[in-house]
């Protein structure tokens, strides 16, 4: 029995068990809708929670100064209603009048400039330090108005300020701590932290929201998030009516769920990529065979990505060839060195290296376990012994950053940022995420991420990209489709930027 087989016959032993139970499907009747998630964020801190799971739930507790519609990718006034570029560092925000913390406390340009300042002080520990670090400072004109200086040129700074800088209240957050400010969040946006302890929180609409933001008054009143780490269970757990809604949904899996009268299943375009990383720069191992060339080449060779996407990705999933999603400014397609599939060419490469036995190496991924283990498999063939661990993502992300694992089979959504600084700037940076470690290349990417001029900054990309590929600093993998499913009769769009918004969602009449 093949793995997909094992997953479907789980899954439907676990869908006759909750059936079994009775169903509660309770959202439509008391506006509440009751989601389930993978894992458990460390907190509601959004600077902090960079998984996934955990940017989601922040988009819905605090505001940003400016909203990019999702349809339109246009920027829209939220806690700010007007900005301005004074030169070619600074702009100017105009805030939004009357705004309230879920607190009740009033919403000020104070707020602004200590999140801000706060965050981008590297001290204070940004999971994505390619978001805050081009900030130079953060200055109040008067009590509604800031600026935002950055410390060069930064194209990508509307982007960032719109996709992943909410603002928090100065004054609560400094009396409380960081810490138990992101257990006990409070935001100003759409809902409020309500309760929560181990395994569950719920959030609630807030009163005082502002109706004309760009996200809206929501329609749902009540959204009680369930943690539910095992997929088949929260496949079991919808299928029974005791949750509304769930993502992370494998491919096989979501024409079967759609065929259900009670279950709405699809999967949705995303901006997120999927990667291997290889720690050329030796951090889990002084003796690590991924500083040499020839062995990234190999691995490079080794994995046919046309069969892990044709068979366990799906929808519109594709191959691609660059450290970065081809539809963002600057990831020129055409300036990376590609690989095709071929083992021999790899174990070729690997004897060159000197190790024509092959090597065991430590592994990491996380969300996915097929697509993980059919990359183990060929580096099997070629003689790479991959031992591969299957964590949460943050667990994952972390052995990466922290340098405990020669490779990690991971993925990136940019916090859904349409420019190449989101990808190539967080992992080509010299930063904690960066594998490589190459001046050259941190040196590209620092210019074309301070640069004003278009064409230069495509130029400076272009570079990057050639040199990472032609050195083999990672396997570019496939793009990521996401798997939803939930209860019909939920009014729910998916959108390519990975960020479901429950402000925007509905039961229908």
């Amino acid at each position: 029995m093949n793995l997909i087989d094992k997953r479907n016959q789980l899954i439907t032993a676990a869908a006759a068990l909750v059936l079994s139970a009775g169903s509660a499907l309770a959202g439509p009747a008391d506006s509440s809708l009751t989601i389930g998630i993978g894992e458990e964020p460390p907190g509601f801190d959004g600077y902090i929670s960079t998984a996934r799971d955990g940017v989601m739930m922040t988009r819905h507790l605090f505001d940003m100064l400016v909203y990019r519609n999702p349809e339109t990718f246009e920027y829209e006034p939220l806690l700010s209603t007007s900005w301005t570029r004074i030169d070619d560092l600074t702009w100017e925000f105009k805030l939004r009048e009357g705004v309230t913390f879920h607190d009740g406390s009033a919403f000020d340009a104070e707020d602004v400039v200590w999140t801000l300042t706060t965050y981008a002080d590297p001290e204070t520990g940004a999971r994505s330090q390619a978001s805050v670090n081009w900030i130079d400072k953060v200055e109040a004109v008067d009590p509604m108005t800031v600026r935002i200086v950055s410390k060069t040129p930064f194209p990508a700074a509307m982007e960032f300020i719109a996709g992943s800088l909410p603002i928090y209240p100065s004054d609560y957050a400094q009396e409380v701590g960081l810490q138990a400010f992101g257990q006990a969040p409070i935001g100003t946006g759409p809902y409020k932290y309500a309760s929560g302890d181990s395994g569950q929180f719920t959030l609630e609409a807030y009163d005082g929201y502002y109706a004309d933001g760009g996200k809206g008054t929501p329609a749902i009143e009540t959204l009680n998030v369930r943690i539910i780490p095992d997929t088949a269970t929260r496949i079991a757990e919808v299928i029974g009516g005791n949750v509304d809604w769930i993502w992370n949904v494998p491919e096989d899996q979501v024409a079967q769920l759609d065929g259900l009268p009670s279950v709405t299943a699809e999967l949705g375009s995303t901006m997120r990529i999927a990667m291997v990383g290889m720690d050329a720069a030796k951090r889990a191992n002084p003796e690590s065979p991924m500083a040499d060339l020839k062995v990234r080449q190999a691995i490079n060779h080794a994995i046919d990505r046309n069969a892990i996407v044709s068979n366990l990705v799906g929808g519109d999933g594709e191959v691609i060839n660059v450290p970065c999603y081809p539809m963002q400014f600057g990831c020129d397609t055409s300036a990376a060195v590609t690989y095709d599939y071929d083992p021999e060419k790899a174990k070729a490469l690997l004897a060159e290296a000197g190790y024509p036995d092959g090597f065991k190496v430590k592994m990491s991924s996380y969300r996915d376990r097929s697509r993980a283990e059919a990359v183990q498999s060929y580096l099997a063939a070629v003689g790479i012994e991959a031992d591969l661990e299957m964590v949460q993502a943050r667990a994952s992300f972390s052995a990466w950053r922290e340098g405990d694992v020669d490779i990690w089979y991971g993925d990136w959504g940019s916090f859904s940022i349409a420019d190449a600084s989101a990808s190539l700037g967080n992992f080509f940076n010299g930063s904690t995420n960066d594998g490589a470690r190459d001046q050259a290349v941190m040196d590209l990417v620092a210019k074309a991420g301070s640069s004003v001029d278009e064409d230069d900054r495509k130029a400076a990309y272009s570079e990057a990209i050639k040199a990472i590929t032609e050195k083999a600093y990672w396997v570019p993998m496939h793009t990521i489709v996401m798997g939803y499913a939930y209860t019909t009769g939920l009014e729910f769009t998916p959108n390519v930027d990975e960020l479901p918004r429950f402000f925007l969602a509905s039961w229908a009449d």
